[in-house]
């Protein structure tokens, strides 16, 4: 007859099998995701943005990246501008940085938010 100790160490046993999950966010395998990758976070004048005006939808949006910030950061960035500019807006996620993409055009406003900011761009 078993013990109660080894009954018990039984069932607190942790048992774990090595499959490869889908990621919920990308859709790709969890050892494939780049949701969880930790992007390099650079110095403000040591990259440039790049800031377009696109329709997405039949609709215009505005969009600038990459950024090489921190998530916190882009955040705090996107509800800052979202209020300036009265728009709105979301992050894309990409593998090597940040997207910000804005509601309607708003480049030229855009960019002088972000040059006060003491970010760059491309000319």
């Amino acid at each position: 007859m078993a013990k109660l100790s080894d009954l018990q160490a039984l069932m607190e046993a942790k048992f774990t099998d090595n499959v490869d999950t889908i990621c919920k966010k990308c859709g790709e395998l969890q050892s494939a995701c780049v949701c969880a990758t930790l992007h390099t976070i650079k110095e403000r004048d040591s990259y440039f943005l790049g800031i377009n005006e696109e329709k997405a939808s039949g609709k215009d949006i505005t969009k600038c990246g990459i950024f090489f910030e921190s998530k916190t950061a882009m955040q705090e960035i996107l509800k800052e501008t979202k209020k300036k500019l009265s728009c709105g807006g979301s992050l894309e996620q990409s593998a090597e940085g940040f997207w910000l993409i804005l509601q309607g055009r708003h480049k030229e406003a855009l960019k002088t938010l972000l040059k006060a900011r003491k970010f760059k761009f491309k000319k």
